[in-house]
């Protein structure tokens, strides 16, 4: 599992729980019996316990409660950083610690995912970032302390340490705890994505490990490797991934620490690194060790030892490149230069061991019921040395997990140590642990996420009943008759059962109003009064032991009843679609009740298998009929849940829920040849293999190299779909294939090797050879003398069925074998032995390229077809190397019956004995991928005869130079991008036959358009000049970039601040979509909206969308500030019918950074062009590496998407649409 918080019900008051009283819930060994301390709370995350008898709990959302005393039902707030606090999805308030010798030592301290970017303030998101999973909702992790006055926070915070940069929603900030040795200790998470192997690709690495920009194999550092940031010493060190050891009172490093002499502040404060999600941990009693439990990917939950906090080296718990005890498949499959160091049975960079780690498809102890099939590491504590409980759980580990809701003890071995092998289940059916504490009377307790706190009591004879209370109703107008029935209370002693004895007190006014306690367990109460009334169960076992139960009564009040109106439940929905979410409620009593009295909650269900899951919460919006949701990037299986609870005047309750499906895909990953080990996300399986994924989502795939198949290597060549070796998917609409292929390698008895890559095709234009039809040959003169297996030969035989051999073979052989065979032929390069045709169509040429001693002598098969098939046809060569190699290369080919699926390649000595097969029936052959057949003493290969292409790409309809252009050489699909002058050159190219073409697409130019021209390489330079045709949207409108004049605007708009918006006058009608508009909307967030979008809108997305805003158009759509330094202005230029609408965003800065300012203007003309230009632009911020750029129609479904989240924009350039006429 990613991630372990859930969304839970919000209770609108505190329900008393009589003290001590036992909660049904999971099952416990003989003996134990779990009670419900305290109720009614919201999402709370953390407890801790006063020696004064105080209690404190700290909820997700940023509020601390604080607890006269266990017994007491209501609670004081002692402190409200809800401001501060960024609650959603897994993010919050989730550690907090009491300095020692509190309360005279008044501090608390608490650790919190803070609502700002690094260098911010909050609230940057307000709790509602419009997709959190998106890559750019950034925050950063905050520690502080307060000072506590009685029950009361006195004095403003004192922030220790702000740090901990955040991208994805999840692994956010951990847990607080004191050592024996009196330092703070806190630990975090990695920040990075849970659903791809993340090594800063996405969103162009806003975290900054390092500055620079977006993150590619195998020299990345960011994401998740940030969690091993303190190995790489050219950059700031970040602390996320890790555990930090510090001084309480300045939050500097403790002086005695590891890296205490390191010049980096934060590489001071770490004692252990290499975690993922180390979300709680605990103090052994009377050490310091540090005992964390780490919640894992998609395999393993960890629970870590950190033995010696001061000692050296620092431990390594290994992510991202290990999890649990093995290398972690997506980020192996990487070849990350962080993570290879780590692997093998003698790694140069060693990682500790978990202490104890459990498989996410594995029981944690054999034939329990709890669950498997996913996991969470949640809470950990250790039992002292003395207590209630039996001896044998004196120096136990308990630890929970929150997926499946159970608590396990880690029984102490013989060296007083917890012994993994000892495990036994404790509670089998917990309530949602997030968190595990010994508290007062060396009991266990632990914090449910869902509202309560319970403990688990252990009795050394008879336990008291449990007491339970169901009702026909509990509200309803007055008089209101209740039938309450007692009849599900238990008692775990056997003497008990069916003996337990039932008192009702209806009204709670301390007297049962049945009288004596009675075997009845059913009774019936008439409320004649309005009000709210407790109704409280006793329950009396054989031996006097009671238990109280609680009900709360309304009568005179009925409860309302809530609607969701949208989404339907048929509604499925893909990664970015907005969510419309309405509804409404009615009341017996206030008929339809205000928008004020809504509120949703909307849950993510992650599920490790479909009807196994738990919950992400997503967004919580309090007094609101309506609203949108960007549907998350998430991995399959997981639905979301609209949750909508209405709350009448009286407190009364009705919630009604819809769940909605994601649409789904299903991506096939094959290997060529088959059989081979992809990795996708976070497991790797053999080739080929299925996963279903959700439409839009992004899925992180490697092809693992070298890997071995039937004991042969095999060398990555590339991925069907262009991809990088390892790259992201965005998942499509439909079905599709990726294919890795790879290259085998081999050897042979003589000393010859072979190995496969990518080499451009050198086609043989020197001399056609009468050699056509079918099974013919004919004999050619070696321009040198060629050594092949020991012998020297100055002439070969060439047939027109692939083969060059170096003995008169006679007839062509036509039916293709195995070799090496001893029979005929032999002597042979095999360069596609199949049975080939020569036709018109077709020819066999040779070719001397180079100067002695560094000659190559190149056979040319050109566009043979295979007999029977005329379409296959298809591009062979062999090439002869005066220091004896032979290289086999291939083009044209279309197929898998092309690609060799009836076809030898290899070479073989003259008596059949030794040989090396590449290939046979086997469709491993590709375009521009080579086979060398290294001899054994030939020495490094021969230069290449080579040259250089070079040219400029143009706008075809405006004649200027396009800057930005990708123009690739193919076959080799080598590319490079045009200068600002519109200059490309392509150095070193092999001589060869090629195609240039050049494009420009919608993630940063005017896109459709593209150019190609074919050229012929040798020695010097070749120039290709290309103009580019342009591409239209599915209105027409078409945009041209390049060197454009700014027009400075003269009129200050009153515009100012952060998400600030105006109406503004047009001096003429602006046309857009074929719309015109009088008006305008300018916001402060770089964008002009000719439909009033109710807000400025600072989180960009892609285009189009149906979301607001619409009918718009943005220069630089981004969340900008304009602050005194800056101005939003206007002004008109020309004469009518040529005038231009001026709208300028002059110095303004990009929120969280003030020195990151740019300028820039839309400018609309009369004639419906609209034109963007830039100036001031110094960095990939500056130019749109977060923010969208382009024009969108009124209902967000036709859009011209210039650029998004891509620094293509430069000073002095600008854009230029043009509608269709």
């Amino acid at each position: 599992m990613r991630a372990f918080l859930a969304a839970a019900l919000m209770a609108s008051i505190f329900v008393p729980i009589a003290g001590g009283q036992p909660a049904a819930a999971g099952t416990l060994p003989s003996g134990f019996q779990e009670q419900t301390v305290y109720s009614g709370l919201t999402n709370p995350t953390n407890i801790e316990f006063s020696p004064d008898g105080r209690v404190f709990v700290a909820e997700k959302r940023g509020i601390i409660k604080v607890f006269d005393s266990l017994s007491d039902p209501t609670p004081d707030i002692f402190a409200d950083l809800r401001t501060n606090v960024h609650d959603q999805w897994d993010r919050g308030l989730l550690g907090m610690a009491l300095a020692p010798g509190f309360p005279t030592n008044p501090w608390v301290y608490v650790l919190y995912t803070y609502d700002a970017v690094p260098g911010g303030t909050a609230p940057r998101w307000n709790d509602v970032c419009a997709d959190a999973n998106n890559g750019t909702c950034i925050v950063t992790g905050r520690l502080s302390r307060l000072q506590a006055n009685g029950n009361q926070m006195t004095g403003s915070e004192q922030v220790l340490i702000t740090d901990w940069c955040q991208q994805f929603p999840s692994h956010s900030i951990g847990d607080l705890h004191f050592g024996a040795d009196g330092a703070l200790y806190a630990s975090a998470g990695d920040g990075a994505s849970f659903s791809a192997t993340d090594y800063g690709q996405f969103a162009g690495n806003p975290c900054g490990d390092p500055p620079g920009g977006t993150m590619s194999p195998p020299t990345a550092e960011g994401g998740a490797l940030r969690s091993q940031d303190v190995r790489t010493t050219g950059d700031p060190t970040q602390l996320n991934g890790t555990i930090i050891r510090i001084d309480p009172n300045t939050g500097a490093a403790m002086p005695n620490n590891p890296y205490a002499a390191s010049a980096d502040a934060n590489a001071r404060r770490i004692v252990a690194y290499g975690m993922r999600n180390p979300f709680r941990f605990t103090m052994r009693p009377g050490t310091n060790e540090v005992w964390s439990g780490e919640v894992g990917w998609n395999t393993y939950e960890e629970i870590n030892r950190v033995a010696n906090p001061t000692g050296t080296p620092v431990g390594n718990y290994g992510w991202p490149c290990i999890e649990g005890p093995a290398a972690q498949g997506g980020y192996d499959g990487a070849n990350l230069n962080l993570c290879e160091p780590m692997y093998g049975a003698n790694p140069s960079v060693p990682n500790v061991q978990p202490y104890y780690s459990w498989n996410h498809n594995a029981k944690v102890v054999a034939n329990e019921s709890c669950p498997s099939g996913g996991s969470s590491s949640s809470g950990v504590a250790f039992y002292p040395d003395s207590g209630p409980y039996p001896a044998a759980y004196r120096g136990a580990l308990f630890f929970s997990d929150y997926s499946r809701d159970c608590i396990w003890a880690m029984m102490p071995g013989s060296n007083g140590l917890p012994n993994s092998a000892n495990i036994i289940t404790f509670d089998a059916g917990a309530a949602n642990p997030v968190d595990l504490a010994i508290g007062p009377g060396n009991e266990l307790y632990y914090v449910d996420l869902n509202g309560t706190v319970r403990r688990i009591r252990y009795y050394n004879g008879n336990q008291p009943p449990v007491a339970a209370i169901t009702t026909d109703r509990t509200s309803g107008g007055s008089p209101l008759t209740v039938n309450f029935d007692g009849s599900t209370s238990d008692d775990a002693d056997p003497a008990d059962q069916g003996l337990l004895q039932y008192q009702w007190d209806f009204t709670n006014d301390g007297t049962f109003d049945t009288g004596a306690p009675s075997t009845n367990p059913k009774a019936t109460y008439t409320y004649t009064n309005p009000g709210t009334y407790t109704a409280r169960l006793r329950v009396t076992d054989t031996l006097g032991a009671t238990n109280d139960k609680t009900v709360t009564i309304t009568a005179g009040n009925d409860a309302p009843t809530a609607f969701i109106d949208t989404p339907a439940s048929t509604l499925t929905w893909a990664v970015g679609n907005s969510i419309s979410f309405t509804g409404h409620a009615t009341d017996p009593q206030q008929g339809t009740l205000p928008a004020s009295a809504l509120s949703w909650t909307i849950i993510l269900h992650h599920c490790s298998s479909p009807g196994v899951c738990h919950e992400h919460p997503m967004q919580t919006l309090n007094g609101v009929a309506s609203g949108t949701l960007t549907a998350p990037d998430h991995e399959y299986p997981s639905y979301l849940e609209f949750r909508m609870t209405a709350t009448d005047a009286g407190g009364l309750t009705s919630t009604a829920t819809v769940n909605v499906e994601p649409r789904t895909v299903d991506l096939t990953f094959a290997s060529n040849p088959a059989g081979l080990q992809l990795t996708v996300g976070a497991t790797s399986g053999v080739a080929p293999f299925t996963r279903t994924v959700i439409q839009g989502s992004t899925n992180t795939v490697s092809a693992p190299t070298p890997q071995s198949l039937l004991n042969v290597p095999h060398t990555f060549t590339g991925w069907s779909d262009g991809g990088a070796q390892t790259h992201v998917v965005t998942a499509p609409t439909t079905d599709r294939t990726y294919t890795a292929t790879y290259a085998a390698s081999c050897s042979d008895s003589f000393g010859y090797t072979c190995s496969a890559s990518p080499r451009t095709f050198v086609p043989a234009d020197g001399t056609v050879l009468p050699l056509t039809g079918d099974d013919n040959l004919t004999q050619v003169t070696l321009p040198f003398g060629f050594k092949f297996y020991g012998t020297t030969y100055t002439s070969a035989w060439v047939d027109t069925n692939g083969r060059l051999s170096f003995a008169n073979q006679g007839v062509s052989a036509t039916e293709h074998g195995a070799i090496p065979s001893a029979a005929l032929p032999n002597s042979t390069v095999y360069a596609y032995w199949s049975d080939l045709v020569v036709d018109g169509s077709a020819s066999v040429r040779t070719a001397v390229l180079g100067t002695a001693p560094n000659r190559q002598f190149v056979v040319e098969w050109r566009n043979a077809y295979q007999y029977g098939f005329t379409s296959r046809r298809l591009d062979v060569e062999a090439i002869l190397f005066e220091n004896g190699d032979v290289v086999t290369n291939y083009g044209g080919i279309d197929n898998t019956a092309e690609a060799g699926a009836s076809a030898t390649v290899g070479i073989e000595n003259a008596a059949g004995t030794v040989g090396i097969q590449y290939s046979n029936n086997t469709s491993a052959l590709q375009n521009g991928i080579a086979v060398l057949f290294k001899s054994p003493g030939g020495g490094s290969e021969p230069p290449p005869v080579t040259g250089t292409v070079t040219g400029t790409v143009t706008n075809q309809g405006t004649g200027t130079a396009v800057s930005g252009a990708t123009v690739t050489l193919s076959p080799g699909g080598t590319s490079t991008t045009t200068a600002a002058n519109g200059q490309y050159t392509f150095t070193n190219v092999a001589a060869g036959s090629y195609t240039v073409s050049a494009s420009v697409g919608s993630g940063g130019a005017c896109g459709g358009g593209g150019a190609s021209a074919p050229v012929t390489v040798s020695s010097g330079t070749s120039t290709v000049n290309l103009a580019l045709t342009q591409g239209a949207d599915a209105f027409g409108y078409t945009c041209a970039d390049g060197t454009r004049a700014f027009i400075d605007a003269a009129t200050p708009l009153t515009l100012t601040g952060d998400d600030s918006i105006v109406q503004v006058t047009t001096p003429f009608p602006v046309k857009l979509y074929g719309q015109t508009y009088n008006s305008a909307w300018v916001d402060t967030n770089g964008k002009i909206s000719f439909v009033n979008p109710g807000a400025a809108n600072a989180d960009h997305t892609t285009l189009p969308t149906t979301a607001a805003p619409n009918a718009t158009a943005y220069p630089f759509w981004s969340d900008l500030v304009v602050d005194g330094s800056s101005s939003v202005r206007t002004g008109v230029t020309g004469t009518a019918p040529s005038r231009a609408y001026v709208v300028e965003w002059r110095n303004v800065f990009i929120y969280g950074n003030t020195s990151r300012r740019l300028t820039f203007e839309a400018v609309f003309y009369e004639n419906g062009d609209i034109a963007f230009a830039y100036k001031d632009l110094d960095n990939a911020f500056e130019q749109g590496s977060n923010a969208t750029v382009g024009i969108e129609n009124a209902a967000g479904t036709i859009a011209y998407q210039y650029s998004n989240n891509q620094p293509t924009l430069q000073s002095g350039k600008g854009v230029l649409f043009h509608p269709p006429a």
